[in-house]
């Protein structure tokens, strides 16, 4: 009996062993996910922050490779030469501080403050939509300060919209970002007089389904990279200067 379980104890101790690791394997993935290394900033004649939740970081371009197809790496790859786009998109975040999972809680908050960017693109908003984190009012108004903090440092800011988004299992509610969220940013960036990239618009028009419901996968990403691209491009209203590396 004794040869008989040592054999069976050696490999369910194996067993065990090869979990632990699978267990702490997933977990640092998990973790380098949830929670991304903050970019670093290189030499570059445009420095450009693009400020956000998942659709930003890139999950639903994840798979695809993330650095390659999230929309801010396709957006570097579209203005070319002298510009940087640095990635600050974190998973789940809410702009609002009384959410589930606030932005202002993450690295990548104070990073892109820090960053000194001359641009910087703001996507917050579905996952303000999700649960019960919704609250209209204290979405504009934090909106506003989010704004007025990159302006103060002398970014020029562009106020995007949330993409559309479909039925989904997170919990994510479509009918608040079309009917509130979305209307909010484009009644702030009126007010605020900065520059608006409808995104809702874009993706309503021209996306009929998400993977999961709420996530651009690298087409869709590659679509908003195209609209941002091109407002980027666009020269800019008088008291709204951005530098071109041309000049």
């Amino acid at each position: 009996m004794t040869r008989a379980r040592g054999p069976r104890a050696r490999v369910a101790r194996s067993f065990a062993a090869s979990l632990a690791v699978l267990a702490g394997v997933g977990a640092i993935t998990y973790r380098h996910i949830m929670f991304p290394p903050v970019p670093r900033r290189r030499d570059a004649q445009v420095t450009i922050a693009a400020v956000g939740d998942s659709n930003t970081y890139g999950a639903g371009a994840l798979l695809r490779g993330r650095h390659l197809h999230s929309y801010p790496a396709q957006l570097e790859r579209i203005l070319g030469g002298g510009y940087q786009v640095l990635n600050y998109g974190v998973n789940r975040c809410t702009l609002q501080q009384e959410g589930d999972w606030p932005y202002d809680a993450t690295p990548q908050a104070t990073a892109s403050l820090q960053a000194g960017a001359d641009i910087v693109l703001i996507m917050l908003g579905s996952n303000d939509a999700r649960g019960d984190n919704w609250n209209a009012e204290r979405y504009r108004s934090q909106l506003v300060a989010f704004v007025e903090r990159y302006r103060t440092r002398g970014a020029t800011v562009f106020l995007l919209t949330p993409p559309v988004a479909f039925p989904n299992r997170r919990r994510v509610h479509e009918r608040i970002i079309a009917d509130e969220v979305a209307p909010i940013v484009r009644a702030v960036a009126s007010t605020l007089g900065v520059d608006l990239i409808d995104v809702f618009d874009v993706t309503s028009q021209s996306v009929t389904r998400h993977p999961d419901g709420i996530h651009l996968d690298v087409r869709a990403s590659a679509l908003v990279a195209e609209a941002v691209a091109d407002a980027i491009r666009m020269p800019q209203r008088p008291g709204h200067p951005h530098t071109h590396p041309d000049g």
